[in-house]
């Protein structure tokens, strides 16, 4: 059940009628109805990892009620490595078992038999990383175990962010979960808004590119242009289909009044790489930042132990992402970056909102994510060799592009004729591709939304969702509301699903 499907909708519906009509103010029987909508939409799935996400609430919720007495370090470290075990087994085994065997057969050792295939569950990374979250923090005295076995698996399995994140921390959504939620016309409004922005991100941007960055990296050659055309389009994708997730993960939450964090600040607005990484995917960073880096030293021990630590938790992130070798290149390629940024160009987050003087840092910034993101997307090793070979044309076009927008920024007086310069070279471009190249398939509808959802998100991009604050005016809100649901009513059915669930 993903949350574009018409059974989502309906689920959802029922859901929300039940919780606000007769068991409103009845908190009890509200979290006895969110945890059994979530085991049914986990459960339909696959029914048969119920019994994995039990296992992990069950261990989780009993270690934590003696974490504080005096074998609570044992049951708390038992905890943690049984599911840890458990993510291991379930997500990286087979990838172990085969990359040991190729390693043995180097040695003329053969390793066949004991080469796995093992099927992964959705969403095992994302409630394994919350509920180990919770054991650390209750061991650590920064919370208090909680009592109520309800309320608990109520928490670990809370359906809007179960299957793709956000990484909800206990001293933040259990609180919701045990006290008393009470309608909110706003927040459930604003809801709303979240859910139909997400939706026209997924299914009239991010699902249209997803059917031709597949063909891309599919193609039996890969030409520099093709991994320019890959890497800036699957940035795209990745982008508009794992943060339109979030936001309606947050959408549908803010509708049961329970609000959870933000995942994706418009992190394609980031004027450093620093700044990226405080922007994207941020429940993730934060966990490992909280639970990883700062165990193992942080930026405490000079800059060499603050580097290596770095590179540790990136590539982490990275095969966290996926049990595949360019999952590991793209978290060693980000370490890299960022250990790039902050000790050689010296890099901060900048405190004050961005403007218009910032795009071309921002073109920057994206032209070295969209290079990332390439190697992340890439199957095999001759694609990986292309993308190194093409570093030279993704480098000029970035360089240009950044060249234009300086120009423009600084010299008011050229700025028409800059634009309508780069237009036409931008054009002729396009027109290039589209004539010498199948990619002329793609259908430039979905630059129209494409087009709406940059506007609106950068008008949003110094606070907290889009269409948080839209025009007073009702007619033109209005409006805008009817365009995004008529974009939503004309894109073509695609059955992608989120991308997360196909790493």
């Amino acid at each position: 059940m993903q949350f574009t499907d018409i059974i989502f909708a309906l689920f959802l519906t029922i859901v929300f009628c039940l919780y606000w009509f007769p068991l409103r103010g009845r908190t009890v029987w509200q979290n006895t109805l969110l945890l059994t909508a979530s085991y049914i939409f986990y459960g339909w799935w696959d029914w048969r990892f119920l019994g994995l996400i039990f296992l992990t609430s069950l261990t989780t919720f009993i270690s934590a009620q003696y974490a504080r007495g005096r074998y609570g370090k044992l049951l708390t470290t038992a905890n943690i490595l049984l599911n840890l075990g458990i993510l291991i087994c379930f997500k990286y085994l087979g990838f172990f078992t085969e990359n040991l065997g190729k390693l043995l057969s180097l040695f003329g050792l053969g390793l066949d038999w004991f080469t796995i295939e093992i099927l992964v569950p959705v969403g095992i990374s994302f409630y394994t990383f919350q509920a180990i979250a919770y054991s650390v923090d209750v061991y650590k005295c920064r919370i208090t175990a909680c009592r109520n076995p309800l309320a608990f698996f109520t928490f670990i399995s809370y359906f809007p962010q179960l299957v793709a994140g956000p990484i909800e921390r206990a001293s933040r959504l259990l609180p919701q979960i045990t006290g008393i939620r009470h309608w909110n016309r706003q927040l459930a409004s604003s809801g709303m808004r979240m859910i139909m922005f997400g939706l026209m991100k997924k299914v009239c941007i991010a699902d249209i590119l997803a059917i031709y960055v597949g063909r891309i990296f599919s193609a039996s050659e890969i030409d520099p242009i093709m991994v320019l055309a890959g890497g800036v389009l699957f940035s795209l994708e990745i982008y508009c289909d794992f943060s339109a997730y979030s936001e309606i993960a947050r959408g549908v939450s803010r509708l049961l009044g329970i609000e959870l964090m933000i995942n994706f600040k418009f992190p394609y607005f980031s004027r450093n790489i620093p700044e990226f990484w405080r922007r994207w995917h941020i429940s993730l960073m934060e966990w490992f930042r909280d639970y990883l880096y700062i165990p193992l030293g942080g930026n405490r021990n000079g800059k060499i132990r603050t580097a290596i630590n770095t590179l540790i938790i990136f590539t982490l992130s990275g095969l966290w992402h996926g049990a595949a070798w360019n999952f590991v290149l793209w978290g060693v390629y980000w370490g890299a970056c960022l250990v790039a940024a902050k000790f050689l160009f010296k890099q901060q987050v900048s405190k004050r909102d961005s403007t218009y003087g910032d795009i071309p840092a921002m073109v920057a910034t994206f032209g070295v994510t969209s290079l990332g993101f390439y190697f992340f997307r890439c199957t095999s090793q001759a694609d990986i060799i292309a993308g190194v070979h093409a570093l030279w044309l993704y480098a000029a076009v970035f360089i240009l592009i950044w060249a234009f927008s300086l120009l423009m920024v600084r010299y008011n007086i050229l700025r028409k004729i800059i634009f309508v310069t780069f237009s036409a070279l931008f054009l002729g471009i396009a027109c290039y591709i589209a004539f010498t190249r199948w990619i002329y398939l793609l259908k430039f509808w979905w630059l129209i939304p494409g087009a709406l959802v940059c506007v609106l998100e950068w008008e949003a991009r110094n606070s907290d969702y889009p269409l948080q604050s839209v025009s007073s005016d009702e007619w033109k809100r209005l409006t805008l509301y009817v365009v995004c649901v008529l974009f939503i009513a004309i894109s073509e059915p695609t059955e992608m699903t989120f991308i997360y669930f196909q790493f």
